[in-house]
């Protein structure tokens, strides 16, 4: 058949910039196409030779294996010395800037001390440098997990306090709940890095597929909520009480502002001045330049260093009681195994955090490699994920992700392979080893102003829910719904809000589907929406919009009749039929014994039509298009057998179009067309219309 566009007659404006399109094909039934153009055959499936297949290997098979999960070697065999070396050498040193004064925030912010933050630092980045694949990703430490480890740690150490407490024992000392505290980090650490590491051996990397982006979004920020909120009380250098559970942030803002009137001053002017500093030089200075800088100014290691110097010969501890780091232990502690006894009580935040470091380092990963064209395996991202969490677990670390300004410094700067881990890896050694100890004077509240301020980036996502609400109103309603849940309850409880309106709202999103009925444009062959055009009197086309399954089945099957004919409803006429074959009571149209319709003792409508001599433009035809359903269950299934039996039982002819391949043999399986001839199955709509020219032409 051969179909010309014709141009609108009051479109002849805007047609002389458009242009004609001409079709030419042989008109198929959905049985002839398979005949002209078959699906290739698949091979028999044998679970016996697939086994076979997966434990048949060469020792270059074996080697090529091992190899894949060590990518730094590929990146060492193919190093362009001359060419790489620059670009690895400076985003590698000027990323190890920002990691010291993040190292040392975040150890504190996952209540715990700024020697853990390097610890966490430095193995996962040494990990990564190892087994990742994306240049851009810089491991370490995260604001997010580490807030989900205070979390836990001081779950803990509430637990233990409460158990000497119940057996009437001496409280336990700061040292002691700090050793609870260390020993469950490295539990998490350990558990979220092994729950990566089997991810990634099993290929299970789409995963990160159902962590929606407004789900990430609406998270992200709460969680920068709390962030912020757990360095206000620093900032006023007031000591607040540890609350855990439903509705802590609220409960802590609530202690904070009852003990305001103990507020130093002086912790306050420290604060400010340096969240002051670092918004000047950021946006002033390195987004105003980024372009023309070679590297962006490292404001934080500037602030945390000129803080600690103010602070050293100021002698701001005395004077101002104004609290400080204190003492950074150097060197590194033996490793040691992770104490698994009580792995039952934070199992679950265990694979939280791993999903989170996941989710947010794979999301940088593939970010950068679209921007760059450098390709990324992501079931080997999710195995580096895990190791580098995995070894860091033996030393005294927390769990560990990639940051977005670290990666984007690699990205800008121009990173060429995982060896800018290299210079990163080296200065946080010479930190761990002989600088710590300088940061003694550090005040917190110099490190409470600089985690506040990295979070503005996440803060600042609130101006996108206008723009997400005029795009999607599902997207907005996740968005909404994880972050409110996160902030004013917790942020495990806005996970699992999160996830469930998620679920919740692709079910509705089906559920909420309608169908319609289309029409062909009476000037070029276009299906349209029947509003504001002219239909057929005697033809339908129905265009299923969803998959059919046990879910959405009889919504459809509740829209084909409404929209073309309910064959099971009464029908109001005039009393003066003539047929002796029913009755008319109260001008309804009912049934008289021997026209009943033969299924549960109904007579139809359309019978009892014909029968009382009602003379309509009665529909003779039905085109169901199925182009939009890939997934069909036993309840479709069911839907289908019944409308077509039942339109077939009250003389209307239906038809299918645009069957996929997959629904197909769905329907073969169920048997459908041993009651449904497959001449009535066409490749499309337009070959069934096609085909009943003669009496369909709409």
């Amino acid at each position: 058949m051969e179909h010309v566009i014709k141009p609108p007659a009051d479109d002849k404006l805007t047609y002389d910039v458009q242009r004609k399109l001409q079709l030419s094909r042989q008109m198929y039934t959905k049985e002839a196409y398979d005949r002209t153009y078959p699906a290739p055959e698949r091979p028999e499936f044998s679970l016996a030779r697939a086994i076979k297949k997966k434990c048949t290997c060469t020792t270059a098979d074996i080697l090529k294996i091992v190899l894949s999960y060590f990518p730094v070697v590929n990146f060492v065999r193919k190093y362009k010395l001359k060419e790489y070396i620059l670009g690895d050498f400076l985003a590698g040193l000027t990323v190890s800037f920002m990691h010291l004064p993040m190292a040392m925030g975040y150890g504190i912010l996952a209540s715990l001390r700024p020697i853990h933050g390097l610890y966490s630092t430095f193995f996962a980045v040494l990990v990564y440098m190892i087994f990742g694949t994306s240049p851009y990703i810089s491991n370490g430490t995260n604001a997010v997990l580490a807030l989900l480890t205070a979390t836990v740690v001081e779950r803990e150490a509430d637990a233990l306090t409460a158990a000497r407490q119940a057996a009437n024992e001496s409280m336990p000392t700061d040292d002691e709940i700090m050793e609870v505290k260390i020993e469950t980090s490295m539990a998490c650490c350990f558990v979220a890095g092994l729950i990566l590491m089997v991810m990634g051996l099993l290929k299970l990397g789409v995963i990160t597929t159902y962590l929606s982006v407004s789900f990430v979004g609406g998270f992200t920020t709460a969680a920068a909520v709390h962030i912020a909120s757990s360095q206000v009380p620093k900032v006023f250098g007031i000591k607040v009480q540890t609350f855990a559970g439903a509705g802590k942030l609220v409960q802590m803002y609530i202690d904070l502002f009852s003990k305001i009137a103990q507020t130093n001053a002086a912790e306050i002017i420290i604060a400010l001045m340096c969240m002051i500093t670092l918004l000047l030089v950021k946006l002033c200075i390195n987004e105003r330049f980024k372009d023309k800088m070679k590297m962006p100014v490292p404001i934080d290691l500037i602030v945390v260093i000129l803080g600690t110097i103010i602070s050293h010969f100021a002698n701001f501890k005395d004077v101002f009681d104004v609290k400080v780091a204190g003492e950074i232990p150097t060197g590194f502690t033996s490793p040691g195994l992770p104490r698994l006894q009580n792995v039952g009580r934070f199992a679950s935040d265990a694979f939280v955090m791993a999903i989170l470091s996941l989710a947010m380092s794979i999301s940088m990963a593939k970010l950068c490699a679209n921007k760059h064209g450098i390709p990324i395996e992501d079931n080997q991202e999710l195995f580096a994920y895990g190791a580098s969490n995995f070894v860091s677990g033996f030393f005294q670390s927390f769990p560990s992700a990639t940051a977005p300004p670290r990666t984007m410094i690699l990205s800008t700067l121009g990173a060429r392979t995982t060896l800018n881990a290299i210079p990163t890896s080296v200065f946080i050694l010479l930190v761990i080893l002989v600088i710590g100890q300088l940061f003694v004077s550090l005040p917190l509240s110099v490190l409470a102003a600089m985690i506040i301020i990295s979070m503005k980036d996440l803060l600042l996502q609130y101006r996108n829910l206008p723009r997400i609400w005029r795009i999607n109103k599902y997207d907005f309603v996740i968005w909404v719904v994880t972050n409110s849940v996160s902030i004013l309850v917790d942020l495990n409880y806005g996970i699992i809000a999160g996830v469930g309106i998620s679920i919740f709202l692709v079910i509705l999103r089906d559920q909420c589907a309608s169908g319609k009925i289309v029409t062909r444009a009476s000037n070029e062959d276009i299906l349209v929406n029947v509003r504001g055009c002219k239909q057929s009197s005697n033809l339908r086309i129905f265009k299923v919009p969803t998959n059919l399954y046990f879910a959405t089945a009889d919504r459809i099957k509740s829209q084909i009749y409404k929209h073309i004919t309910n064959p099971n409803k009464k029908i109001n006429v005039n009393p003066k039929a003539t047929d002796q074959s029913v009755n008319v009571k109260n001008g309804v149209v009912e049934p008289n014994g021997e026209v009943a319709h033969k299924e549960n003792g109904l007579t139809t409508s359309a019978e009892l039509e014909v029968a009382a001599g009602i003379k309509s433009d009665r529909i003779e035809t039905v085109l169901i298009d199925l182009s939009s359903v890939e997934y069909v269950d036993m309840a479709g299934l069911g839907v289908l057998q019944q409308v077509t039996k039942v339109y077939k039982d009250i003389g209307i002819d239906v038809f299918l179009a645009g069957i996929q391949s997959g629904v197909a043999e769905t329907l073969e399986a169920g048997d459908f067309f041993k009651t449904f001839p497959r001449s009535c199955v066409y490749y499309d709509v337009f070959d069934a219309l096609e085909a009943n020219r003669a009496d369909t032409r709409l």
